[in-house]
């Protein structure tokens, strides 16, 4: 059984004062934002055709949304838990293999924007207020992490998105050859060793080891006895 969807494709807005985001669940990962609520909501039908335009530019079949108007979708208040009805309900084996397809998708067309910048302009920020591409890019691979985290069920999983973070660390640094271990740049204003890097993952670990432990000892000295 797919997602679970109430009468026909909507749009999905939330927010406040100058800050309004509107999502567009039919085509999984369509949003855009807006300084009113009517603006947001007229972004996020002109995402749904730039997202469309996206993905068939790059060999995604658009086939299921092609004959979808976004100008005629419904616009509902986002949820309080912010749960909407294609947000529900089991998954079937091509809905995920979409899934895979979007994202190596949307990963392309990020790349293809950032690939032949230089480091300088990697760091430089437009503006004062204005993030540099460096500090997006590092958003998004931080925030991609802390939600793969939301998947898991522990302890009845075996903690898989944290060991596949690790996998993924452990990986890094099996492919760096010797001589790329002298890296020593600067990185949003701070410089950076692959040796500083290295004592900072270990240090960072060994901290929340400790954290974690204080964590456990309090909740056993918590437990009501029995």
């Amino acid at each position: 059984m797919g997602a679970r969807v109430r009468d026909g494709p909507a749009i999905y807005v939330g927010g406040d004062g100058s800050y309004w985001l509107a999502r567009v669940p039919v085509l999984r990962g369509c949003i855009a934002s807006g300084t009113t609520r009517d603006e947001a909501i007229a972004n996020a039908r002109r995402a749904f055709r730039a997202y469309l335009t996206l993905l068939d530019a790059r060999g995604v079949s658009i086939e299921h949304w092609k004959d979808l108007d976004a100008d005629t979708f419904e616009v509902r208040d986002m949820p309080t838990d912010y749960i909407v009805p294609e947000d529900v309900g089991p998954m079937e084996e091509h809905e995920l293999r979409d899934f895979l397809h979007q994202f190596e998708a949307s990963r392309s067309a990020l790349l293809s924007l950032v690939r032949e910048m230089s480091a300088a302009e990697l760091e430089r920020k437009p503006t004062d207020t204005m993030w540099s591409v460096r500090e997006a890019l590092e958003h998004v691979m931080i925030t991609e992490a802390e939600l793969l985290s939301r998947l898991e069920k522990w302890p009845v999983d075996p903690f898989n998105t944290l060991q596949a973070v690790h996998r993924m660390v452990f990986q890094r640094f099996t492919v760096i050859e010797p001589a790329d271990t002298a890296l020593d740049h600067v990185v949003m204003g701070w410089r950076w060793t692959t040796r500083k890097v290295m004592r900072r993952i270990l240090e960072h670990e060994f901290e929340h080891l400790g954290h974690i432990n204080e964590i456990v000892a309090a909740l056993a000295a918590n437990r009501p006895s029995e």
